[in-house]
């Protein structure tokens, strides 16, 4: 799991370079991209690996397999995103968000074998805060970029 923990940090510490180096002229994509990179692929994985780790179960396959999925779909919006005015765009962005989704009920399953504490409850809130709000960004996103061509 520890390398889940070494991709949020090259997530956030890419979010802040990319901050510094577009600081002078900042754009709106280089603004959602530094934003996304640090908070949602960043912040979210480092809490939700935090989270898993103080249940104190070893890694069952949903939970690597959701960790996985996770990274993958954020890869899919970021491509949607910068690949804006395509035909494919939107696609990968919904992609994205399934994906995300996805990847948020393997990490829901793999906590079955932990028993209810403080820690699997708050782990519980979070993933299911995160599977609810995911698809209403990514749609929101989407739906903003149609509007822009």
């Amino acid at each position: 799991m520890n390398v889940f923990y070494y991709l949020s940090f090259i997530a956030i510490t890419t979010g802040g370079v990319i901050s510094a180096f577009t600081a002078r002229k900042p754009a709106r994509l280089m603004m959602w991209l530094t934003a996304y990179l640090v908070l949602v692929v960043g912040v979210v994985q480092f809490g939700l690996i935090y989270c898993w780790d103080q249940l104190g179960i070893n890694p069952s396959w949903p939970c690597v397999a959701g960790f996985i999925i996770y990274n993958l779909g954020n890869v899919a919006v970021v491509a949607g995103r910068i690949l804006k005015g395509r035909r494919s765009a939107l696609n990968y962005v919904y992609l994205g968000g399934a994906t995300l989704a996805i990847s948020m009920i393997l990490l829901i399953a793999g906590t079955g074998a932990a028993p209810f504490s403080i820690p699997h409850f708050v782990y519980l809130a979070f993933t299911i805060v995160i599977l609810i709000s995911m698809p209403i960004g990514v749609t929101m996103s989407a739906r903003r970029q149609k509007r822009v061509k």
